[in-house]
């Protein structure tokens, strides 16, 4: 149904599809009734001069069909003054522009703030906004107890209204009016075919009707796509699931790699370095794989451990290793480093050596005695 913002057809008694003819009876007759001159009626002037304003509108068709498109989008309350019209702008004042409803939410830990703006943009801006802002609530949103449910009914908002119907045909139909106004007429034309996307039948009737009595080309424009500026609000998860994903799939890797390595046999000599605090470092001739190293602290106890078998220390982390030394059970030997794999543990034996064993041959704890000339505690 067709909308009179201003009552104009109201108080003419007639309707969109009055005839100009018809609009004329109806005016002399309700003039003559309303006229100062004939009603003593205190509110005749008033209705009368309502009379005259309505059919001065009504009577011409180019000032009917511009009061009909804003009655379709404006109320009463917000309809804009003819003679001072001005259409909305981009920041780049591009007239190929939409409407963007975004809601920021920030979790500010002991409270949340939400604020909800329009933002008249073009493409490339709406772009780069949308990525912004949804970025922010990605991030920042979430950090108050009250602020999860609303940034959940915030993202779930700006995804879905990315491309809000009622918004963008009032911004469109104002500006094919605002641009008629000041005889522009290709933009003109241009918001009302943009416009058509957002009306039904009715108000496309109207936009049609303006567009022919325009008689002009619009001028040409790109294209949006609002999948796109759906899409741009997952980037954030999307990065963050996926740097989760090539994690696991590193980590995994890496292990692979890892088991594989150990599990081979050594030819190529390494040297490995023994951290002995503040004391510094030394260099064992000994042969290794890559080892997660331990720190050396005669000091601490914590480390000192004794074999629980007679057991062959190795040179290496692989039975395929020569062998440094044969060591009875009982034996106290101070924990160095392990292999990734923590199959293998490399140890210091009172003479300073380092050397390897497996982890099951190993208890925490002082065995037998640590003779008086060992390497592996600090002597007093």
């Amino acid at each position: 149904m067709m909308k009179d913002a201003l009552g104009y057809y109201s108080i003419l008694n007639a309707d969109a599809l009055t005839s100009a003819e018809q609009l004329k009876l109806n005016y002399r007759e309700l003039a003559k009734k309303w006229h100062p001159d004939y009603n003593n009626s205190p509110q005749a002037m008033e209705i009368f001069q309502k009379l005259s304003t309505a059919y001065e509108v009504l009577q011409d068709e180019k000032k009917r069909l511009i009061y009909d498109m804003l009655s379709m989008v404006y109320p009463a309350s917000e309809y804009p003054d003819i003679a001072l019209i001005e259409p909305f702008t981009s920041q780049s004042q591009e007239g190929n522009i939409r409407v963007l409803t975004i809601t920021d939410v920030r979790g500010l830990f002991y409270k949340t703030r939400v604020k909800t703006e329009k933002y008249i943009c073009n493409y490339q801006e709406a772009f780069q906004l949308e990525g912004k802002k949804a970025a922010a609530n990605w991030l920042l949103g979430w950090w108050s107890p009250t602020a999860w449910i609303k940034n959940c009914r915030a993202l779930k908002q700006n995804f879905t209204q990315v491309n809000k119907k009622t918004d963008n045909l009032r911004l469109l139909t104002h500006n094919a009016v605002a641009y008629w106004q000041k005889q522009n007429i290709p933009l003109a034309v241009q918001s009302a075919s943009l416009a058509l996307a957002y009306a039904d039948a009715e108000q496309k009737g109207l936009l049609q009707k303006f567009i022919t009595l325009a008689n002009a080309r619009p001028v040409s424009t790109q294209k949006w796509n609002f999948s796109a500026l759906k899409g741009v609000q997952l980037i954030v998860p999307l990065c963050l699931l996926m740097a989760l994903g090539l994690a696991k799939v590193s980590a995994a890797i890496d292990k692979n790699i890892l088991l594989k390595y150990f599990s081979s046999p050594k030819e190529i000599i390494y040297y490995q370095e023994v951290d002995f605090g503040s004391r510094g470092q030394t260099v064992d001739d000994v042969v290794v794989s890559k080892i997660l190293s331990i720190p050396v602290d005669k000091g601490d106890d914590s480390k000192l451990y004794h074999l629980n078998q007679k057991t062959k220390i190795m040179y290496g982390p692989s039975e395929d290793f020569d062998v440094l030394k044969e060591a009875p059970a009982g034996t106290t030997v101070r924990l160095t480093g392990k292999s990734p794999d923590e199959i293998w543990s490399r140890i210091m034996i009172d003479n300073g050596e380092m050397g390897f064993v497996k982890a099951d041959e190993l208890t925490q704890g002082i065995g037998n005695p640590i003779p008086d000339y060992s390497e592996i505690i600090l002597h007093h």
